[in-house]
Parts: structure tokens; C-alpha cells; sequence
């Protein structure tokens, strides 16, 4: 097989030399831009498939970024009615603060009322405690008197 395939191989070197020797330096200048012309669609061939390659490869990132972007999209307003959530919540807690504020200030106003109408009664104990004293002296003093006197 391997003698035939050569014998074979050996004839269409020798056609190709006949053709060759007949057309010449003519023939080899078509036959350079044959060869010239093959390369440069092969080359055009891998650069077409290449870029149906890189179309295809864009169209699918396409396809994945669009569903990506549509992701993105829900999940900034599932975010953003969350902040909004936040957001009234907070505004919540501030008033409510601000009532708590209110609300001690006006205990720390009672406070200090009441400091003043402690210290008030204080003056008025006082005052009273000295009346009862005198009028006990007085009355240890009548009591003293009349234990004379009797």
C-alpha cells in the first residue's frame, strides 16, 4: 500500500513538473498568487471565526448583564423601600426621644419646685417648731408658776 501511495505521490510530482516545465515562469507567478491568495483566506476564515467567536461570547455576556442589571434593579428598590422603612423608624425613635426629653425636663422643673417648696416648708417647720418650743417654755413656765404658787 505504502509502495503504491508512493508510486502514486511520484506521478503527481512529475504531472506537476510537466505543468511546471509547459506553463512556466507564467504558471509559478499564478501559482505564487494562488497560494498568496489561499493564505490570505485562510487567514480571513480564523478571523471570521474568531470574531463569530467573540459575537457570540458578547452576546451572551450581553444576555448575562442585562439579567444582572434587572437583578440590580430590584434589589436597589427592595433596598431603598427597607431605608424608607429605616427611615420612619428612626424618625419614630427621634420623637419619641425628644417626648422622653421633654419629659424629664419637665420632672427636672418639678424637681427643683419641689426643692423650693421643700425648703419652703422647711423655713415653716421651722418657724412652727419655734412656736411650739416657746409655748411649751411658756407653758413649762405657767406649769412652774402654778407648782409655785399651789
Amino acid at each position: 500500500m505504502q509502495s503504491r501511495s508512493g508510486t502514486i505521490e511520484e506521478a503527481i510530482k512529475a504531472l506537476e513538473k510537466k505543468i511546471l516545465d509547459i506553463g512556466g515562469s507564467r504558471l509559478l507567478a499564478q501559482k505564487s498568487k494562488v497560494d498568496g491568495l489561499k493564505l490570505h483566506i485562510s487567514l480571513a476564515n480564523d478571523d471570521i471565526t474568531k470574531a463569530e467567536v467573540a459575537k457570540a461570547k458578547a452576546e451572551k455576556d450581553s444576555v448575562k448583564l442585562q439579567n444582572s442589571t434587572a437583578g440590580n434593579r430590584q434589589a436597589l428598590k427592595e433596598i431603598e423601600a427597607e431605608l424608607e422603612k429605616l427611615n420612619e423608624s428612626l424618625q419614630e425613635v427621634k420623637d419619641y426621644v425628644a417626648d422622653i426629653r421633654a419629659k424629664v425636663e419637665a420632672a427636672q422643673a418639678e424637681v427643683e419646685n419641689s426643692k423650693d417648696d421643700l425648703e419652703n416648708l422647711k423655713i415653716e417647720l421651722d418657724e412652727k417648731t419655734e412656736e411650739v418650743q416657746a409655748f411649751r417654755a411658756k407653758e413649762v413656765q405657767r406649769s412652774h408658776s402654778l407648782t409655785v404658787f399651789c
